[in-house]
């Protein structure tokens, strides 16, 4: 009888001699004594004795890789040495060897899936890219990060941002370190301040873009005076911290107000001043005030004159002239002053009408010489004549000699055109024999 057994002997049984070659080892149910070597000697779970290597590690990794994930393949790590194999004969001593364990891979580059951002980082410009090879990236979007100056953002295309050497802790930027060899400084803002004043004004600051205040507008503001009589020059800056009250007192030139009234010919009496002029009825000049026929004269106050003309229902606003005319009745010695004026023109008319000459004098010197010349005919004298038959003959044998010039150029350039046609076919016929 044959006894074949396991590997560690305590589960055997025996059978006759010559049929061991095709008996399997029996099913032992005692634990492998062989330790694991991967990280898992402890979780993993104990398996019953054998022959030959023992099953590999069915757990995952789990070692911490250097970018802080943790791996997710299946256990790679040292497998220990395998036990012989089942053989009915005996194993000289000779023939034994020691065999070692076989060492384990290293962890593969990490595949977790991360969201790298763009070299500026800009929202929403994320891609998800395997850990292993997550690589920042230029977007196609502009810089936009906040100048020095404060007012303006980068216009450059994204770039790999570099945090400024006096930056505070407290001020954090979505940037990388300057020792990052592709961090590229943002440009320089060359604009112009664009800032608004304080106090607000129109013209603009003419220091270049700048974070602090801006300094205080030195501009002229001219100002009339209410009446328009003269100019003031004010320094923006003082000018635009007075309130409304203050800007009219200085407005004011001090003299007297140059503003005609709306109703009279005369001007206001009262010193520069806002607004409509206080003494627009109460104007106490005196005017002299006429009939119609302006025989008869009296002296009023302007205001009386004003009140008479509403009274009366006509417009004050006449002429300058003709202000108070017509505001007293006509008395008798007006009648007979009429009549002479009227005596006397008709006589007037009478008399020219008998003397057409007369209407001559009054003619400008310009128009009688132009109807002169219109009553006299032009005489042209001979030699007049003669010239100007002479300006047309030389003329017409002008233009016969240009078209002559013209005819005798137009053959000359054909005849260029026919001898170079003829030389480039001479040169086809040369370049034909050669071939």
């Amino acid at each position: 009888m044959k006894t074949i057994s396991c590997f560690c002997g305590k589960t055997y049984f025996e059978v006759p001699c010559g049929t061991e070659k095709n008996q399997k080892p029996p099913k032992c149910s005692k634990r492998c004594n062989i330790d694991r070597l991967c990280r898992h000697k402890l979780d993993c779970r104990p398996h019953k004795c054998h022959y030959g290597a023992c099953p590999p590690c069915k757990l995952i990794c789990g070692e911490e890789l250097s970018c802080g994930h943790k791996c997710k393949e299946r256990c790679h790590g040292s497998i220990p040495p395998p036990n012989p194999e089942f053989t009915v004969k005996p194993m000289k001593k000779k023939m034994e060897k020691h065999i070692e364990c076989t060492p384990g891979t290293p962890c593969p580059p990490c595949q977790e899936v991360v969201l790298v951002p763009c070299f500026g980082e800009h929202l929403g410009q994320e891609r998800a890219i395997p850990c292993s090879k997550s690589r920042q990236f230029p977007c196609q979007n502009l810089c936009g990060n906040l100048l020095h100056c404060g007012n303006h953002y980068c216009t450059k295309d994204c770039h790999v941002l570099e945090i400024p050497s006096d930056q505070r802790k407290a001020d954090t930027i979505l940037s990388l370190s300057r020792k990052n060899t592709l961090a590229e400084p943002c440009e320089r803002c060359n604009l112009p301040c664009q800032r608004a004043r304080d106090p607000p004004c129109s013209h603009p600051c003419p220091s270049r873009c700048h974070l602090s205040d801006c300094l205080p507008c030195k501009a002229l503001v001219k100002r009339s005076c209410h009446c328009g009589a003269m100019t003031h020059a004010f320094e923006c800056v003082y000018y635009n911290n007075l309130n409304a009250k203050q800007q009219l007192k200085v407005r004011s030139c001090g003299g007297p107000c140059h503003r005609k009234l709306p109703n009279c010919p005369h001007l206001c009496s009262e010193i520069c001043h806002p607004g409509q002029c206080p003494s627009v009825d109460q104007c106490m000049k005196k005017v002299n005030v006429r009939c119609a026929c302006n025989t008869l004269k009296k002296e009023w106050v302007c205001q009386d004159v004003l009140k008479e003309y509403r009274r009366s229902g006509r417009d004050p606003k006449v002429a300058k002239g003709q202000f108070g005319v017509g505001l007293i009745a006509c008395g008798g010695d007006c009648v007979k002053k009429v009549n002479v004026p009227a005596a006397e023109l008709h006589q007037r008319k009478v008399q020219e009408n008998k003397n057409p000459a007369a209407e001559v004098t009054n003619v400008p010197k310009r128009r009688k010489k132009r109807d002169r010349g219109a009553q006299e005919p032009v005489q042209v004298s001979m030699w007049q004549q003669m010239k100007r038959y002479l300006v047309v003959i030389i003329a017409l044998a002008g233009l016969v000699v240009l078209g002559l010039l013209i005819w005798k150029g137009v053959y000359q350039i054909s005849d260029w055109m026919n001898e170079m046609e003829e030389q480039k076919a001479r040169e086809r016929l040369l370049r034909a024999g050669r071939l």
